[in-house]
């Protein structure tokens, strides 16, 4: 081989070697091509790799603060719409267009009445005052303590008012007691309830209703505000609830309208006999009480009963019963209040009264003639007789049969029954007959009539009182024996009466009254019972959430124990993270505090002053005074809620700042790594395509060479 042979074959691999560095160029300038950079081998940066390198590390961490300012901002910005929109709620609700100054007229509706016969009355209206919207019942029974022939007239409204009075319209003159009922207890406390009763002749009871139509927009209104409150409170901002503190997951608040329920339970009627059961049910749980006979006033049922409900559950549970439900009793009067120990509890309250079986007494008149005499008037003409009246006439009693001429007239009533109760009204009625000739055609005696027309009917009651069952029970010829002198002793202390009474015993189950007439004088009698059995009941009354101010606290809760509305607060669960604000470094040297808590005072307050409008819109007779005290809660709270949104724009402006500070930084730290590692996509490009063609035309030489064969290339 010559040298000129192998220098030939030494250039042949030196282009070899070239085309692999060209290829090596090659690549290297389509990476600076497609990335725009020079290379990602730091050493090619030589003394400017340091610098590179920290440029990075401020862009990295810049890009970092900008991430989470970001997500904050997203937060904060939620969080100050939120309390804009609070504080438009607080605005309309201070605003006297929506809230009334004063609670407006009420409207009454018609009385209705049962035993209408023995109680009858209207309201006055014009010496009314109504503070409560209520369904109103009044109630009459017999009275213990007053004179014969007075009723026990109590009014109640159902939620813890009651008013008591004794009236007796029978006396002459008629002691009414002015008819004015003060009403205490309860939401309607102070309450004068006006009446007119114009009939009161046994037990009976009648009832009306009061409502407020002006106070139900504002109501509403109240409600609406809440239901919107809770919506902005569980406001979330990506996955997160913003006003839950750092329980992020957490949903913060529950039922804002949440309440104690107040439940009144009132005793209606007499105290009745021993023996009667009282029984409630509150929840699932059965309490019971049984009169002895010594209870003096309805309190010590109430008390009774109240004791069980309040006694200790340990001790219950001990003994395998039912633990007593969350519940407290009171009682005031014949009132038993039943408050529920925390918000949103409910319960249910019923009761019942099995009360001594009641009597079925009878009481019936009949004539016993000195002689057989019938009247000639008394000849069933009445229809007849009443078309020459000027007065409709009154039917002769056929019982009843005059004496003859100058023989007084004995009338006999005869009573029986086995016992008698509180409430029974035993009445005997006596009016004088007399004969009423009608002379219609002087031509014609015998068209000329007589008539019996009965005047002057006098009503002789007596009603049983829980005084008198113990004496009638004790009268040794039986009880009727005990009515029928009572009886007696009404007809004989009348001066105007038309026969004397007297008393034949028959005993054990009845009694005869005796009744003859004081001259010649005729009269007819009439003779009826109304039986009663022992009414006692109670009427149960659950209050409008609100209505009772104790319902709802007014403290403000403080860390780590949580508002009544917290979700977590039924739970019995304290919570610090509950209070949490969040705090965020915008950069090396500034941090950002944002985060408003559900529990937040502000918000309480506003809520508590809600709450507080609530109550005086549900208590119109003290609507004014608790309606300002709301109102000042409210403005408290508005005060509030614009220093936190304040502190939520001040956040707004810190997180505003940094981002757009880290923004600028960014986009200098870009320019000056551009500046070290960035190419221009021009120059490279040319510098590609020169090389692409250098390298292809070393891969031409190289393809031509390599298609010789040996023996060729060596020649």
């Amino acid at each position: 081989m010559t040298i000129s042979r192998v220098s030939t074959y030494g250039s042949y691999l030196s282009m070899l070697n070239g085309i692999n560095g060209n290829s090596s160029s090659l690549a290297e300038l389509q990476q600076q091509f497609n990335t725009g950079i020079k290379s990602q081998d730091l050493s090619a940066y030589g003394t400017q790799a340091n610098q590179l390198l920290a440029l990075k590390a401020q862009y990295a961490q810049r890009t970092g603060y900008s991430s989470a300012i970001t997500a904050a901002t997203t937060q904060v910005n939620a969080t100050e719409k939120a309390l804009s929109s609070m504080q438009t709620v607080v605005a309309n609700l201070l605003s006297s267009a929506n809230i009334p100054a004063g609670a407006g007229s009420p409207t009454i509706s018609a009385v209705t009445s049962s035993n209408s016969g023995n109680l009858g009355l209207s309201v006055d209206t014009t010496k009314s005052v109504f503070n409560a919207a209520a369904t109103y019942t009044v109630s009459a029974v017999p009275s213990n303590s007053g004179k014969l022939g007075s009723y026990d007239v109590t009014v109640s409204d159902g939620m813890g008012g009651v008013s008591t009075k004794t009236l007796n319209l029978s006396a002459i003159p008629p002691d009414d007691g002015q008819q004015t009922f003060e009403m205490t207890g309860g939401p309607g406390d102070g309450s004068t309830i006006a009446l007119d009763i114009n009939q009161l002749k046994g037990t009976g009871s009648a009832t009306f209703s009061v409502g407020f139509p002006d106070l139900a927009a504002p109501k509403a209104l109240l409600q609406g505000a809440l239901t919107q409150l809770s919506s902005l409170l569980n406001t979330k901002a990506g996955d997160r609830y913003i006003f839950s503190g750092s329980r992020y997951d957490t949903q913060p608040v529950g039922d804002l309208s949440a309440t104690k329920q107040v439940t009144k339970m009132t005793f209606k009627g007499t105290l009745g006999v021993a023996g009667d059961t009282y029984e409630m049910y509150v929840g699932d749980k059965r309490y019971t009480y049984t009169t002895t006979g010594s209870e003096t006033s309805p309190s010590d049922i109430l008390n009774g009963l109240a004791s069980q409900i309040n006694g200790p559950n340990q001790t219950a549970i001990l003994n395998g019963q039912k633990p007593n439900p969350p519940v407290v009793a009171s009682v005031s009067g014949n009132v038993m209040t039943l408050t529920g120990m925390d918000a949103g509890y409910t319960f249910t309250a019923q009761s019942n009264v099995y009360t001594q079986p009641g009597y079925n007494n009878t009481e019936s008149g009949a004539a016993t003639p000195v002689a057989a005499y019938t009247p000639a008037t008394n000849d069933g003409q009445d229809a007849i007789y009443a078309q020459f009246m000027t007065q409709p006439a009154i039917a002769a009693d056929p019982t009843a049969v005059p004496p003859v001429t100058g023989q007084q007239q004995i009338d006999q009533v005869n009573l029986s029954g086995a016992s008698v109760d509180v409430g029974d009204v035993f009445t005997i009625t006596m009016g004088n007959r007399n004969t009423v000739n009608v002379t219609s055609d002087d031509a014609n005696p015998a068209n000329n009539i007589s008539y019996d027309k009965v005047s002057g009917p006098t009503t002789y009651s007596y009603v049983m009182t829980a005084g008198d069952i113990a004496a009638a029970k004790a009268d040794p010829n039986g009880p009727m024996n005990y009515v029928a002198n009572k009886l007696a002793g009404l007809v004989n202390a009348d001066p105007q009466r038309s026969a004397d009474a007297a008393v034949t015993a028959n005993p054990p189950l009845g009694a005869q009254l005796t009744l003859t007439g004081t001259g010649t004088q005729r009269f007819a009698t009439t003779a009826t019972v109304q039986n009663n059995t022992n009414q006692n009941s109670f009427t149960t009354n659950t209050l409008d959430p609100f209505q009772d101010p104790n319902s709802f606290s007014t403290t403000i809760t403080s860390p780590p124990s949580l508002a009544v509305y917290d979700t977590q607060y039924s739970s019995g669960a304290q919570s610090t993270a509950a209070f949490a604000s969040s705090t965020l470094n915008v950069d090396d040297n500034t941090t950002a505090t944002y985060g408003i808590s559900s529990n937040d005072p502000a918000i309480q307050n506003l809520i508590i002053g809600i709450k507080q409008m609530l109550s005086a819109v549900s208590n119109p007779g003290n609507y004014t005074a608790m309606m300002s005290t709301a109102r000042s809660t409210l403005v408290q709270a508005q005060g509030q809620i614009r220093q936190l949104d304040a502190s939520t724009v001040n956040a707004q402006s810190v997180l505003g700042t940094a981002a757009s500070n880290h923004k600028d930084a960014m986009n200098d730290i870009e320019n000056q790594i551009a500046n070290i590692q960035n190419v221009d996509p021009t120059t490279v490009a040319a510098q590609l395509q020169a090389a692409l063609n250098q390298q292809q035309g070393a891969y031409t030489v190289a393809g031509k060479i390599a298609s010789l064969s040996l023996v060729n290339f060596l020649s």
